[in-house]
């Protein structure tokens, strides 16, 4: 209730659509899609560039070589090595900050309106000159050696990682973004350098700028920033081969309360039904306190504190899945109780009145994506990353008001069935 009592008042207090902003697509050079929402409220520019660039790509044996190429981007660049660079974006109050998921690596950059040519000329040299220095690549290989030893001992990252070794067997999806301690290790200069030279490229990137610039002037600076990249096409990652090892797996720990992660393949973001499954899952999981699950597993039988569910959507692979955590001599009831409301939701689907209640949360909540420069741009990208069309911004608060309670019942009977479902447990699990 609350948070439908929050959307209400966003509706109110936000009456300002998505539309009002001006998102735009601008023709910058051939490869690059660019979206461009101008506004002039603060001195203030953001940009969001993704690159196909994602740990997918990592090579055979080198898992882990996307991310540790993320990380070092800022470590030094042109003449300027890590400590000179750092410093040059600390004097101008530059923010930059760079990741790798499974298919891209999304570069964000905050600046004031005066110092955006210094800014962005940072990041061209970043980008076409990195200088991937020998401290600099040891410093950063320890880090990420030492993150992995401390997922290690967290049952919510082993179920996460597990999940996707199990899910996806063969595919580059399986492996974690983050790498592994043998494919860090083996990661070389030579590596690093021609991963960013074939995947930091200016075909097939996308950007997203929102802020205090006009058209010219960003322009000028886009063509300054990545102009001089590479044109080469990075291709599409592979097919997967199979989506899902139905049943349990159990990955053993000593925790008191092991994690669970539990999914179904699911829908692209290009298929037609996504975003009525979008608005299905909210009911189902999605919607935190207001959830179908969480009514369920936390509120009548006390079996959990959080459970929820989503559905993600990579470049080649759509899910539905869910994350739980729990008593270990709790597991099996509690995996019992999210099947058994998953088959009656996907027998039954929503009701009247919950499908109301989440088209005015998801509709209601939505301009606050929109509510800084950082947050547009960042929302912007997300939705050029899912190949949607500029107008889908404006368009999408309608589409969703467009769902019928037909149209989810249909899709949660035909993707929301658990007979299908992979559960990969990290912990152990006892009977009461």
């Amino acid at each position: 209730m609350r948070k439908l009592v929050i959307a209400a008042a966003l509706i109110v207090m936000l009456p300002v659509s998505a539309q009002a902003f001006g998102a735009k697509q601008i023709n910058v050079a051939k490869g690059e899609d660019v979206w461009f929402a101008e506004d002039h409220t603060l001195h203030m520019v953001a940009m969001v560039a993704a690159f196909p660039a994602g740990s997918v790509y990592d090579p055979k044996g080198k898992d882990g070589l996307a991310s540790f190429a993320a990380s070092l981007m800022d470590e030094g660049a042109g003449r300027l090595d890590s400590k000179a660079f750092h410093d040059a974006l600390a004097d101008k109050a530059i923010q930059l900050n760079v990741e790798a998921d499974r298919d891209w690596t999304v570069v964000s950059l905050i600046t004031l309106t005066a110092n955006a040519k210094d800014a962005f000329k940072l990041l061209a040299s970043a980008l076409a000159h990195p200088r991937f220095d020998g401290d600099a690549i040891a410093r950063v290989r320890a880090q990420m050696l030492q993150n992995l030893k401390q997922q290690d001992q967290d049952p919510s990252e082993i179920a996460a990682r597990d999940f996707h070794q199990v899910f996806f067997g063969p595919h580059p999806y399986a492996h974690a973004p983050e790498g592994t301690p043998p494919g860090l290790t083996s990661i070389n200069r030579n590596d690093l350098v021609n991963f960013a030279a074939s995947h930091w490229t200016r075909n097939g990137v996308k950007i997203a700028v929102a802020g205090d610039v006009n058209t010219a002037t960003l322009t000028a600076l886009l063509k300054s920033t990545f102009g001089p990249l590479r044109a080469n096409a990075v291709p599409p990652p592979p097919n997967p081969t199979r989506l899902g090892a139905p049943g349990l797996h159990e990955f053993k720990m000593d925790v008191p309360q092991p994690n669970a992660v539990f999914a179904m393949s699911g829908l692209l973001r290009s298929n037609s039904d996504y975003l009525t499954a979008y608005v299905a899952n909210y009911i189902l999981g999605g919607g935190g306190f207001s959830s179908r699950l969480t009514a369920e597993v936390r509120e009548k039988r006390g079996l959990t504190y959080d459970i929820s569910t989503d559905v993600p959507a990579l470049r080649k692979a759509g899910l539905i899945e869910g994350t739980v955590a729990t008593r270990a001599d709790a597991m099996n009831q509690t995996l019992s109780a999210v099947r058994d409301t998953m088959t009656k939701f996907a027998a039954d689907g929503p009701t009247a009145q919950e499908l109301a209640d989440a088209k005015t949360y998801l509709t209601g909540s939505y301009p606050l994506s929109f509510s800084s420069n950082a947050g547009i741009a960042g929302q912007l990208n997300a939705f050029q990353r899912a190949g949607m069309p500029v107008d889908y911004v404006a368009k999408r608060n309608s589409l969703i008001n467009a769902v019928t309670l037909d149209d989810v019942k249909r899709v949660a009977k035909k993707y929301f069935d658990p007979k299908r479902m992979t559960v990969v447990v990290a912990g152990t699990m006892t009977k009461k």
